[in-house]
C-alpha cells in the first residue's frame, strides 16, 4: 500500500527560504558558475540540436562514466530518481536497510512504499547489514562521508539477489569525480543529477544507471511519470558535461576554501563539532542539545540564517550546514552564527 509521507525538510525550506538573509540549506553550486563555463544558452543554438539533445546527453554520460548507453535512463531531477529507483527495489523485496542520518527523501520514500525498515546508525554498520537490500546516499547526505564498510562490500559483491540503491549525487565533489560506483552485474541501481556539481538547479536533469534486465521496467515507469524530459534542459546539461574540465577545476577550489571557513567556525565555537566533509557542499554540525527544529527556528529568527534541522535526517542533535555561497556572504553568515552560539553558551 502506498502511504505518502510528508517531506518535512522540503516543507521547512519552502516556508522559510523567503524569510532568511543567508540560506545555508541550499547545497547546489551557484548558478553563476555555469554561466562562466562556456555553455551556450541561446535558444537558436538549441533549436539546431533539439532532436538529438537526449542522445548527446546520454552519449556524453557514457563517455565520462564508462557506462553503456543502454544502461542509462535520464530522469527529471534527483528526487524523481530516488523514488523510481526505490520503487524498483520494492518490486523485489519488502525489506530494506537504511543508514542514518540520511537524506530525508530516501527515508520517507522507503516508508511511503511500506517497506519493513531496518535503520542502522552509520557508525554501527556491520557486514551483515550491507548484504541486504539497502538505500543510501554516498557520500552521505548530511554528513558528507562515505562508509568504508559499504564501499568494501560493493567492491566485493557479486550477489544480485539483493538489489541495492545508491544516490551518488555528491560523488563528483569528492576525489572520485568522473567515476561511478555502478558496475554491471552487481545488482546496483545508481542515480545522480546535474543540479549540484554543475549549478544547473533550473534544469532538473538527472539519470539512473542500472543493469540491463531492469532498464525496460525503469523506462516504462518513467514514461508513466514523465513522458518527456524537456530537450532544452538535456541540451544545456550535455554542454555542461562536455565542459566538465572547467567544473573539475573551479568547483573543488571554491568548495575547499569555504570548508576551511566553516571548519574554523566549528572549532572556535564551544558545544559544536563535526566530521570534516570530504569535499561536498555541506556538513553535519552536532550540538549537545536535541530538538534541532526549535534550535534552527531560533537561529533563523535571531540571525536570519537558514539551516536544515538534523531531525529531518534522523538525528535531532544538530543541523546540516551548506556553504556554497560567495565568501563575503559566507563569512557574514558564520559571524552571525558565532554570535548566536556565544549567547547560548553564556
Amino acid at each position: 500500500m502506498f502511504n505518502p509521507e510528508e517531506l518535512d525538510l522540503f516543507s521547512w525550506l519552502n516556508s522559510n527560504s523567503g524569510k532568511c538573509k543567508f540560506n545555508m540549506s541550499k547545497n547546489n553550486m551557484p548558478d553563476s558558475l555555469s554561466r562562466k563555463s562556456g555553455i551556450n544558452f541561446s535558444f537558436q543554438e538549441y533549436e539546431k540540436n533539439r532532436d538529438i539533445a537526449k542522445g548527446l546527453f546520454v552519449g556524453e554520460l557514457s563517455k565520462i562514466y564508462r557506462v553503456n548507453t543502454d544502461l542509462i535512463v535520464p530522469t527529471i531531477s534527483g528526487s524523481e530518481a530516488i523514488y523510481v529507483s526505490t520503487l524498483l527495489l520494492r518490486q523485489h523485496s519488502d525489506r530494506i536497510t537504511l543508514f542514518t542520518p540520511e537524506y530525508e527523501p530516501i527515508l520517507k520514500v522507503a516508508k511511503s512504499l511500506s517497506f519493513v525498515l531496518k535503520e542502522v546508525p552509520l557508525g554501527d554498520i556491520t557486514e551483515s547489514d550491507v548484504r541486504e537490500s539497502f538505500s543510501i546516499s554516498l557520500p552521505n547526505n548530511p554528513i558528507s562521508i562515505s562508509s568504508d564498510i559499504i564501499l568494501k562490500h560493493l567492491r566485493n559483491n557479486s550477489d544480485k539477489s539483493r538489489l541495492k540503491y545508491i544516490d551518488e549525487t555528491f560523488l563528483e565533489f569528492s576525489k572520485n569525480r568522473g567515476k561511478t560506483i555502478f558496475s554491471e552485474n552487481r545488482g546496483l541501481i545508481v542515480s545522480s543529477t546535474m543540479t549540484k556539481f554543475y549549478g544547473l538547479s533550473d534544469m532538473k536533469v538527472g539519470w539512473i544507471f542500472a543493469d540491463k534486465e531492469y532498464i525496460p521496467w525503469l523506462k516504462n515507469t518513467m514514461d508513466l511519470i514523465t513522458p518527456s524530459i524537456p530537450p532544452y534542459s538535456l541540451w544545456i546539461s550535455y554542454q555542461a558535461l562536455l565542459n566538465k574540465g572547467f567544473f573539475d577545476r573551479e568547483v573543488p577550489e571554491f568548495v575547499k576554501g569555504n570548508i576551511e571557513m566553516v571548519n574554523e567556525f566549528v572549532e572556535q565555537t564551544p558545544g559544536l563539532e563535526w566530521t570534516r566533509p570530504d569535499g561536498t557542499t555541506f556538513g553535519f554540525v552536532r550540538t549537545e542539545a536535541a530538538q534541532s527544529v526549535d534550535l534552527c527556528k531560533r537561529i533563523l529568527k535571531e540571525t536570519g540564517v537558514l539551516l536544515a534541522p538534523g531531525k529531518y535526517f534522523g538525528d535531532d542533535h544538530g543541523f546540516r550546514i551548506a556553504y556554497v555561497m560567495e565568501r563575503e556572504n559566507l563569512q557574514n553568515a558564520l559571524d552571525l552564527l558565532k554570535k548566536f552560539f556565544k549567547g547560548e553558551n553564556n
